[in-house]
Formats: structure tokens, C-alpha cells, sequence
């Protein structure tokens, strides 16, 4: 009988259907006990883990008590860490681990990547206890990597997410996080989940495009393995790079995939950071009414106490200064500081959430304290180094000094965001860039460089953002054109470039002013006009406007 049940609960899992493996092996379970009762538990215990980790940690114990040989238990170890971890009980997780580690090192026998990974899974633990951060004692401690290659991609991946909540630079950063995902990942969830921190540490240095195509290369090599910690990590960077460079509907669909997976483990601390990052690209794309009920699925008792909860803390402030709930935004946003300080996260590349709570601040009337948290983020950013993260500081300054120092401040941050491929980003700057040009008096060039942003947000998907820059056009008296007016076959054909390019020109503007308009140089705007023109089957910038169905302002 118990083989039988054995057997059918193996096949289930096969095909997915881990609550039927689980209901036939606690069937088995109340057969007469006979020997081999603590493999039966191991079986039990492993299948209950992802949606059961309470009732997995009382039977991976009991087995783990009757088990005396070192493979045997370290079958069972790793596993009932985990869900004692996912049930709240990191140190006693931690502390199994410790022991395990210290018995295999007296045993005697060779167990190098063992003991490794042992340790590595207690400072993953040890990551989500503010009291026992690797980083207290200078950096994880007891992870000696030798001369084993994935140990020491493992180690670098840790050492580049602890280095980005210190006073470091992207460069230094970035180092340790491309050593980490130089090669594929491994067939362990935990080398994984290590792994998985450089990537998003590659990302926090604004490497968008390199971490983009070290992506692609781990999914052609994951091709058919089925892995959980690959699947999440490869749904975790895709949502994060989509997100930041503005490719906001693949970045949905990656959140949604994210947060499915990690959710798939009942406790799981990933979920929180899934659960900002689906709830801020939904705010993006004007999907509002989606976001609240996924609010909702925050458990602030299992989760509040872990270090993925600020992010959450984040996107919950974005969508409040959304909704103009400005004083909740910045009581959300001023205990993400406070978190991100005793976490020893402290970095904008990460959250900026002193830019967020200056906002907050300046629309409740609080320009000194707005202008003093945007100077701290921007010293933060410049010592940072990273493009995309030095932009929206810039931007922010910007929008609480104005004047003629502002619109320094915001030419520089659209530039640093085209380098950084940030769109949405650059979208946001050069819609207030053209708002302070239209308040110093440029009205004309400020409704061009809006018209970019306004071009370049619906490029991206994002409804909030485009919905703003028009009524700031129609507010300086501009029409801007409708979205989707492109009918014909020839200009369909043109890039996005080279219409903003034509556009420009159909309104009578100079190459030069097209130049400093789109902050490109004249000889590119020539070739954009020669390639345009040879498209549309013209031979002058007299023939563009009809072809191009805008109505100049």
C-alpha cells in the first residue's frame, strides 16, 4: 500500500500536481509504520514545502532525527531551512545550517561544496535578519570559494548586493555582478538564488542592455529546465530591465510571471519585491483599478519584517502621490528612508525615494524641505555614477530650483537618460524641461520638447505620463496630434527618430533649432530628413506636412 501510494504521489508531481502528491503521501503516512518510515517523511516533507512549510518543517524534522548518513540528511537540510525560514523561523533555520556545516567539516571526508553551500544558504537567511546582516562584520563570512568557479560566482553576486547599499560607485559595483553571471546558472536553487542578487545589483548600476542580453543568454541555456529559482530569477531581471529602460508591456507580463512563481512558495519574501514591481508598471499604463486588489495580497505580518517590504512601501507611495494623497505618500516614502538606512541600502539607484518625498514635499508646500532631500539624493547619485540613477536626481533638482539653473540641470538629465536608454525616464525630464522652457518665455521650444516626451511616453505605454504632457500642451495653447494618425504606407515607414525630425521640419524649424530641439547634432538631423524624404517619395520639407496628418500649433 505504501508503495503504491509511493508511486502515484511521484507521478503527480510529474505532472504538476503537488496538493494530490501531498494528499497521497499523507495517506501513506497513516499506514502501520515500518522501516524506511523517515525516507517516507523526506518525500512528504519535500512535497508539502512550497505550499505547506509549517507541516513540512514538523515532517522534514522527524526525518532528519532518524537519518544518520551525511547524503541522506543533505537531502533534507536544505529543504527544511527553507521552510523554516518561510515560516518565520530564520534562526532556527540558520542554526541548523551552522550545525550541518560543522558536522560535515568533522566528519573528515571531502565536502568542500557541501559545507559551501550550506553556508551560502545561511547568509541568504541571514540577509532577511536586520541583526544578522553579512555586512555587519565587513562581508558574508565563512564563504571561502577556493578554486571552485560557480563558489566564487556565487560569493562575487553576494558581495555586489552588499556593495550597492554601501558608499561605493556603479563601476566598482558592476565588477563584482558581471563575475557573478559569467557563466550559466547552476542546477542548485541556491547558487541560483545567490546568482540572482548580481543580476539585480547589474541593474541598480544602470546596465540595462548588457544585463538584457546576459538574460537572453541564461534562458537559451535553461532551455527545458524547469528549475524554480532559474524561472523566477530570469522573470525578476526581465520585469526590472523592461521597467527602467520603458518597455512597460513587456515588463507587465514578466512582473505578472515573477510574482506567479514566487508566490508558488507559501511565504516566500520575493513577494513583496514582485508585488512593487507588477503595482508600478500597472500605475505606468493607467491600469489603476488592478493595482489595489493586488495591494491587498501585502501580508505586512509575514512580510514587514524583511528587506523586499521597502520596495513594496515605494510603489504603494507612487500610486498615492498618483491619487494626490501627497501627506500618506510621504509618511510611506520617509519610512522607506528609514528602512533603507538601517538595512545599509541607502542608495537611489535602488529607491529613490528622496526624490519621491521631495515631490510630496514641494505639493504640500514645503519647498525648503523638497529642495534639501533632492540636493542629498543628487550628491548621492553624482557619487554613484550611474547614468539612469544621476538623470532623475538631476530632474528632480531641477523641478524644485527652476529658473535658469533648472533648465541646466534638465538638459543634462535628458542626455544622461538617452545614454542610460531609460525612456520612460527621459520622457518624464523633457516634458518638465519643456514646462520650465514654456515659463521662462520659449513657449515654441518648450511645446517641441514636450511633444518629444509626450511622443516618447506613448512609445512606452505610459497613459499617466502622456495624459500629463498633453494637458500641459493644450495649457500653452499647442494641439498635439492624436495618437495612431499614421495611415500611410510611407510613413508608417519612418522611425521614431525620423518622424519627430520630420515633424519639426513640416513646422518650419531650422536644422539647427531640430538639433537643439531633440539634442542631436545637425548632421544627424540631415541624414534622418534624407532617409525620411527617401521613405515618403519627396524631395522637400515643403511636401512633409500633408504626409504627416500633424497640425502645427
Amino acid at each position: 500500500m505504501v508503495g503504491a501510494l509511493r508511486a502515484a504521489a511521484r507521478l503527480a508531481a510529474a505532472r504538476g500536481d503537488s496538493e494530490r502528491a501531498v494528499a497521497y503521501l499523507r495517506r501513506a503516512l497513516r499506514e502501520p509504520p515500518s522501516s524506511g518510515q523517515e525516507v517516507l517523511l523526506a518525500e512528504l516533507g519535500r512535497a508539502e514545502a512550497p505550499a505547506h512549510p509549517a507541516a513540512a518543517v514538523r515532517h522534514l524534522s522527524a526525518s532528519l532525527n532518524a537519518l544518520t548518513t551525511a547524503p541522506a540528511r543533505l537531502e533534507v537540510v536544505p529543504v527544511l531551512a527553507d521552510a523554516l525560514e518561510r515560516s518565520r523561523r530564520g534562526c532556527q533555520a540558520a542554526e541548523l545550517l551552522d550545525r550541518e556545516a560543522r558536522l560535515l567539516i568533522a566528519s573528515g571526508r571531502p565536502c568542500d561544496d557541501a559545507v559551501f553551500g550550506l553556508r551560502l544558504q545561511r547568509v541568504l537567511i541571514e540577509l532577511a535578519d536586520l541583526d544578522k546582516r553579512p555586512w555587519r562584520g565587513g562581508g558574508p563570512a565563512g564563504l571561502s570559494a577556493g578554486d571552485d568557479r560557480t563558489r566564487e560566482r556565487a560569493a562575487a553576486a553576494l558581495q555586489s548586493a552588499l556593495a550597492a547599499g554601501r558608499p561605493a560607485d556603479a563601476v566598482s559595483v558592476a565588477s563584482y555582478a558581471r563575475d557573478a553571471l559569467d557563466g550559466p546558472l547552476p542546477q542548485d536553487d541556491v547558487l541560483t538564488r545567490a546568482i540572482a542578487l548580481g543580476a539585480l545589483a547589474l541593474v541598480w548600476c544602470d546596465q540595462l542592455g548588457e544585463t538584457a542580453q546576459i538574460l537572453d543568454r541564461l534562458s537559451e541555456q535553461t532551455q527545458g529546465y524547469d528549475a524554480a529559482a532559474a524561472q523566477t530569477l530570469l522573470a525578476m531581471g526581465r520585469c526590472e530591465v523592461a521597467y527602467r529602460s520603458g518597455c512597460l508591456p513587456v515588463a507587465l507580463d514578466a512582473g505578472r510571471r515573477w510574482l506567479d512563481l514566487a508566490s508558488a512558495s507559501r511565504g516566500n519574501p520575493m513577494v513583496p519585491l514582485a508585488l512593487a514591481g507588477v503595482l508600478r508598471v500597472l500605475l505606468e499604463t493607467g491600469r489603476r483599478e488592478e493595482a489595489e486588489p493586488l495591494l491587498l495580497l501585502a501580508e505586512h505580518e509575514r512580510y514587514g519584517d524583511v528587506w523586499q517590504w521597502t520596495h513594496l512601501l515605494e510603489a504603494r507611495a507612487r500610486m498615492r502621490l498618483a491619487d494626490g494623497d501627497f501627506a500618506d505618500a510621504l509618511e510611506d516614502l520617509l519610512e522607506c528612508g528609514r528602512r533603507q538606512i538601517a538595512w545599509q541600502q541607502d542608495n537611489p539607484a535602488i529607491l529613490p525615494w528622496r526624490s519621491l518625498a521631495a515631490l510630496a514635499h514641494r505639493a504640500l508646500g514645503r519647498s525648503g524641505q523638497a529642495a534639501r532631500l533632492a540636493q542629498q539624493e543628487l550628491e548621492q547619485a553624482q557619487a554613484w555614477g550611474a547614468p539612469r540613477t544621476l538623470g532623475i536626481s538631476l530632474r528632480t533638482v531641477a523641478v524644485t530650483v527652476r529658473g535658469r539653473q533648472g533648465l541646466k540641470q534638465l538638459e543634462a538629465s535628458v542626455g544622461l537618460l538617452e545614454e542610460a536608454g531609460a525612456t520612460l525616464e527621459q520622457a518624464r525630464s523633457l516634458v518638465e524641461y519643456g514646462t520650465l522652457r514654456c515659463e521662462a518665455g520659449h513657449v515654441r521650444l518648450g511645446r517641441d520638447t514636450a511633444r518629444r516626451g509626450l511622443d516618447l511616453a506613448r512609445q512606452c505605454g505610459a497613459v499617466g505620463l502622456a495624459d500629463l504632457a498633453r494637458e500641459r500642451l493644450h495649457a500653452w495653447g499647442a494641439r498635439p496630434r492624436r495618437a495612431h494618425t499614421v495611415g500611410a504606407v510611407g510613413a508608417s515607414a519612418l522611425t521614431g527618430q525620423e518622424r519627430r525630425v520630420a515633424v519639426l521640419a513640416a513646422r518650419g524649424r531650422t536644422n539647427r533649432e531640430i538639433a537643439d530641439t531633440l539634442f542631436i547634432t545637425r548632421r544627424t538631423v540631415e541624414n534622418h530628413l534624407t532617409s525620411g524624404f527617401r521613405k515618403l517619395g519627396i524631395t522637400g520639407r515643403r511636401e512633409l506636412a500633408p504626409l504627416l496628418d500633424d497640425e502645427p500649433s
